[in-house]
């Protein structure tokens, strides 16, 4: 009898450990992406509109729709981890991706400052950098292509004047954040019929 329980205890903690090692995106995992997409998306075109259609001198305002980026990511991330029945070690290793990323763009913006003519390209190099790792951490070839297509449109848009990386940043959300996020929302809802 002892034995029995012994066998059961020992296959359960191996089924434990079989699911913290896996990642199972959620429906939240991919809403994230497409949020901070549409919402980069949406600033980059209202500040670049306000700048070259209006003369605004108003325009860097645009990027205060960050803010409820932050609050929904916050709230979105915590309902996340109350649906997940185990948090892996992927799960962990994307959230520090994404906080050395949020690190690293905080200081650019206050030592670089978002006027520089590098700020843009400098970003668009660190988002190719986080999807790249987290498109292999979780294995979705999307976000890796998502990268590669930051990293070009970092290098383009070292050679143009701010106003124009704002449409090169747009470009870069759509293809880099907008299309994987719904592939990967795809993705979620075939997994979740199965």
């Amino acid at each position: 009898m002892d034995s029995e329980f012994n066998v059961k205890e020992s296959l359960r903690v191996i089924d434990q450990m079989i699911d913290r090692a896996k990642f199972r995106p959620s429906g939240e995992d991919s809403l994230i992406t497409m949020l901070w997409g549409y919402l980069v998306f949406f600033a980059a075109i209202l500040h670049w509109a306000l700048q070259e259609l209006f003369s605004s001198p108003y325009a860097p305002a645009a990027w205060l729709l960050m803010f409820p980026g932050i609050v929904a990511t916050v709230v979105l991330s915590i309902k996340a981890r109350k649906k997940k029945r185990v948090k892996s070690y992927v799960d962990d290793l994307v959230g520090q991706v994404w906080t050395t990323f949020s690190v690293a763009f905080i200081l650019l913006f206050f030592f670089m400052g978002a006027a520089d003519a590098h700020f843009l390209p400098v970003v668009l190099l660190l988002y190719g950098i986080s999807l790249w790792m987290q498109g292999r951490l979780i294995r979705f070839p999307a976000y890796q292509a998502g990268a590669v297509c930051c990293w070009v449109a970092g290098a383009v848009a070292f050679l143009l004047d701010t106003t124009d990386q704002l449409l090169v940043l747009a470009v870069a959300v759509v293809l880099g954040y907008i299309i994987p996020g719904h592939m990967l929302a795809a993705k979620t809802r075939r997994e979740d019929v199965r």
